[in-house]
């Protein structure tokens, strides 16, 4: 089966055969930043990001870390100038740092003493953008924190060093453990610091509680229903993931809704869209009572035109709530005066709430609302963390009720393939439930595929794809 899209983990973009390739983070951040997923020093980013020690490397967007990039000279000033919340310095210190975003920072650890410069005897430099070694972070902290100095011998490598006294005395305070576990008996004094080594070394140094970001789980997991551009027909409805909420409530998915799809979402190739006014705000909590859930959003929810947007913005309202299994349809509220008449448009909803049977064909209507792609998987989600078995749970009507599949890993190579049997054939949709199984060494970004064969001559028909984070 030949893939249309392909995604790759390295470039971390989702490419189409049948698009221009656009560029996009995975959209389902765990945490404070996208980068940092599983790294062992994520949960001491996000300590230090909390203490407002850090707001990523990506200005404006701040949604990366670069964990492995390494500390720059005017970087460690920054940090330990927010740690220890210096009173800023009149005096300019240093020649080579005009201009630079960190000189007030620079200029204040050099009011104190942490710095003396980087060109001996002068030091009338600070060589802003050179890394800092292991060795001169010891000694930043030392004179950073005030830390006291140890009798101990803490490392076989460092004998002789300028900052051997530092080494010891962050080595004693519990800050550095060495470079070489088990043993570590080595301090490798002239490697460089990355970023996310000295988020470590700054929660240890502050005694900060580290903070291991949510956990990825069916707990904390949204899925909220937007629209997606497809290579043929659409856009149709399908899912996205969002996650970070214990417990998911009604009022979590129609925020996540009324938030629209996320930038990269909608920098993506297929891209997602939604038909909702931007500005739209729910009005206290959803009540849910005999499977009925009635939602108050602020009048503009109805503002524009057009008879597919109007449907459009019901149906992803309606299919969001209605994943829920407590709800089975959805009565609307406008600044609280109940709706029975949507819009310019005219569209009369039902008196008992709307639910996912209104926008789908019927045998008297069989195009229906025309945004239900023929094959719809709901679950899983796009860019949802996904373990073996994968269970793929949507609607569908295909020739005969059934639907072929197949997994791909990030490089393309399939991982499994099949056919199941479905609810849905004729002009009736129906229920899609199979499950995939597959075995990955490691997490890694992949591509389920649904479709169905045409009778006439076996064409692929109808094929969706969901982008996943495979899970071991």
């Amino acid at each position: 089966m030949r893939r249309l899209f392909t995604v790759l983990l390295a470039a971390v973009a989702v490419f189409a055969l049948f698009a221009t390739t656009v560029a996009a983070q995975p959209v389902t951040p765990i945490g404070t930043f996208l980068d940092d997923n599983g790294n062992v020093h994520e949960a001491d980013i996000e300590a230090i990001a909390d203490a407002g020690l850090t707001v990523g490397c990506n200005p404006p967007a701040s949604d990366l870390y670069c964990p492995s990039d390494s500390v720059t000279r005017q970087q460690m000033a920054s940090f330990i100038k927010r740690a220890i919340s210096l009173a800023p310095s009149a005096v300019d210190a240093f020649t080579d740092d005009t201009g630079s975003i960190h000189e007030n920072d620079i200029n204040a650890i050099a009011a104190v003493g942490i710095t003396f410069g980087c060109n001996p005897p002068a030091n009338d430099r600070f060589c802003p953008t050179r890394p800092v070694t292991r060795a001169q972070m010891a000694s930043f902290l030392v004179r950073g924190f005030g830390i006291a100095p140890s009798a101990v011998d803490a490392f076989t490598d460092d004998a002789g060093l300028v900052h051997e006294a530092d080494i010891n005395a962050i080595a004693a305070a519990g800050i550095s453990f060495g470079c070489n576990p088990p043993a570590n008996d080595q301090f490798c004094p002239t490697g460089l610091v990355t970023r996310a080594q000295m988020a470590s070394f700054l929660t240890r140094a502050m005694d900060l509680t580290p903070l291991p970001p949510p956990s990825v789980s069916e707990a904390n997991l949204t899925r909220v229903f937007f629209f997606l551009d497809q290579p043929t027909g659409g856009p149709f409805l399908a899912t996205t993931a969002r996650y970070g909420h214990d417990p998911v409530t009604p009022e979590v998915a129609v925020d996540y809704l009324l938030s629209g799809p996320t930038a990269p979402e909608k920098a993506q190739t297929p891209s997602f869209s939604s038909t909702i006014p931007t500005g739209v705000v729910r009005n206290g909590p959803i009540t849910v009572a005999a499977g009925t859930a009635t939602v108050d959003l602020s009048e503009n929810f109805d503002d524009g035109g057009g008879t597919a947007s109007m449907t459009g913005r019901l149906a992803e309202l309606t299919f969001t709530l209605t994943a829920f299994d407590t709800i089975d349809k959805v009565k609307l509220k406008l600044d609280g005066v109940p709706v029975t008449v949507f819009s310019s448009e005219g569209l009369v909803l039902p008196a008992d709430g709307l639910d996912r049977a209104y926008f789908l064909p019927t045998m008297s209507d069989p195009l229906g609302a025309g945004i239900v792609a023929e094959v719809s998987p709901e679950s899983p989600a796009w860019f949802e963390f996904v373990e073996n078995p994968i269970e793929v749970r949507g609607l569908s009507r295909t020739f005969e009720a059934t639907v072929s599949w197949a997994l791909y890993d990030n490089d393309g190579l399939e991982l499994a393939s099949g056919f199941a049997t479905t609810g849905g054939s004729g002009p009736e949709f129906g229920v899609m439930s199979f499950d995939v199984s597959y075995t990955v060494p490691a997490p890694e970004l992949g591509t389920l595929q649904v479709w169905w064969d045409s009778p006439k001559d076996g064409a692929v028909t109808d094929l969706r794809e969901v982008a996943v984070w495979l899970m071991p």
